[in-house]
């Protein structure tokens, strides 16, 4: 196993892989929420596996406001359930700089269930690569976001998209 942590200028991030396979990440706005809920140590892996040392790179350019396809990245999703697997798979779809509702994954997986749709988001355990945060409600509002709101409102903005009273004004299907 294989892992890094590293600051991104308003947050933190960790991954863990095996091989060329992302096993997690994990996102906050500490170190400390990073380690306490990845159960890292600081002792940091001391060579990264290459899909690590290009994951890091893709990071650092995303963390200064530039385009970043992580669609690339493998992620091993076959011990969740089918439904996850789809929102997921649908979440990873959402371009970078546009948001879309719960309510939008939703029936694009042929569900009704944009609730369950939002369960399944907030257990994801590949933050930032399933970019749950341009996920939001279907009038605009934030709806929720496990490592806070107020995160994922600057990683929003970082891709560009703007606010008006606590709500999203750009480009979106809703």
């Amino acid at each position: 196993m294989n892992f890094f942590t590293v600051n991104l200028d308003f947050f933190w991030f960790a991954a863990l892989a095996q091989g060329n396979c992302l096993i997690r990440t994990f996102l906050s706005d500490s170190q400390e929420n990073i380690l306490k809920e990845s159960s890292l140590t600081e002792h940091f892996s001391k060579s990264l596996s290459p899909v690590l040392r290009q994951l890091k790179k893709d990071l650092q350019v995303y963390a200064r406001g530039e385009k970043v396809d992580f669609s690339r990245y493998y992620l091993p999703l076959s011990d969740y359930s089918p439904v996850a697997q789809r929102v997921w798979a649908q979440t990873r779809l959402i371009p970078y700089g546009q948001v879309r509702s719960y309510k939008w994954i939703a029936q694009e997986i042929g569900s009704r269930g944009f609730r369950a749709v939002g369960q399944i988001l907030g257990k994801n355990p590949f933050p930032i690569i399933v970019p749950c945060h341009r996920v939001i409600a279907s009038d605009g509002g934030l709806g929720g976001f496990g490592a806070g709101l107020n995160l994922k409102i600057r990683l929003l903005e970082r891709e560009g998209l703007t606010f008006s009273e606590g709500k999203v004004k750009s480009p979106g299907k809703w």
